[in-house]
């Protein structure tokens, strides 16, 4: 059980009537976004039809396919750049969210769908296009003591540590909508970040490829208390030598939300924890260049733009 990770505590009513603000304006301007740039492709093979929006075809962004059969569908995976999605029931149909890496290269690529038949597999090709998005540089110091960090055995280990977490893939329903784990506004996410005297900073936190930073950082005060950005079950809560003190929450259908440089952990591993439970106080600890926090969203193991994804949970 969730030991009493009450939404309302530490912040009380204010914070949930601002939670609920902000759920009302993410879910406004997802809508005008889908409406405005609506690009759905229809292909119908055999007694599937097969539905792809692409209208978040881009760098960090997400692409969603939807299945429709006169018959019984079996499993079924998407494919993009190699990497493979589930399809999971979405109010009864089935559909992908097919992560879109921030280091994707724009243009014409091809979407994989693979259907499990009595049959044999059913294999269909669906070109697509990705779109350009931007991204801008960033250097980032870094002192002495933090390279020595970066150099410590233990990094290394804990970001495979961290990776097997992010590999998690549980089938419960999706959670909804995903919001902020603080009051404030991020940003960072997609940079192409340059460190002191170092490389491959990001691919040592969590084990994966790219230099591009695959979070939204929130300067906030030290002992800010952090919220669950919505339901799920704690997979991970404790210390990384480049993360600090970290809290990895699974909220269902290959989403995971990572909340990085705490200053406290308020939860442990099995703990369920509602939408906007109290997990944690910000901090400093890790790599963190100043007094933060860190709020990372994988999708199958695909660390995407929480702002993106959140309004299609």
């Amino acid at each position: 059980m969730n030991r009493g990770l009450d939404p309302v505590a530490g912040g009380g009513h204010g914070w949930l009537r601002l939670w609920s603000a902000i759920a009302a304006l993410v879910l406004v301007t997802g809508a005008g976004a889908t409406e405005a740039a609506a690009q759905e492709i229809v292909r119908r093979v055999g007694s599937v039809t097969f539905r792809v929006d692409g209208s978040r075809a881009f760098p960090g962004g997400v692409v969603v396919v939807r299945l429709a059969s006169r018959g019984r569908l079996g499993s079924a995976w998407a494919l993009l750049d190699g990497r493979r999605a589930a399809f999971y029931s979405d109010r009864g149909v089935p559909r992908a969210l097919v992560p879109v890496a921030a280091s994707a290269e724009a243009g014409p690529t091809t979407l994989g769908v693979e259907i499990a038949a009595r049959r044999g597999e059913q294999r269909v090709s669906i070109p697509i296009t990705i779109a350009s998005r931007e991204y801008r540089p960033r250097y980032v110091f870094l002192s002495e003591d933090e390279r020595a960090r970066l150099r410590r055995p233990e990094a290394a280990h804990d970001g495979r540590r961290l990776l097997a977490v992010l590999r998690t893939e549980s089938p419960n329903p999706a959670p909804g909508l995903l919001l902020p784990p603080v009051g404030a506004t991020g940003s960072g996410y997609g940079e192409l970040r340059t460190y002191t005297g170092a490389t491959d900073v990001e691919g040592r936190i969590d084990a994966l490829q790219g230099e591009r930073h695959r979070g939204l950082d929130y300067a906030v005060p030290v002992g800010t208390p952090v919220r669950s950005p919505a339901a799920g079950t704690v997979l991970f809560a404790g210390p990384l030598a480049l993360s600090g003190d970290t809290v990895v929450i699974d909220h269902g259908q290959g989403v995971l939300s990572v909340l990085q440089h705490l200053s406290r952990v308020d939860a442990r591993v099995g703990d369920l924890v509602a939408a906007a439970a109290i997990v944690g106080l910000s901090g400093d600890t890790g790599l963190a260049p100043e007094p933060m926090l860190q709020w990372r969203v994988y999708l199958h193991g695909v660390a995407v733009d929480p702002t993106v994804l959140g309004p299609l949970l």
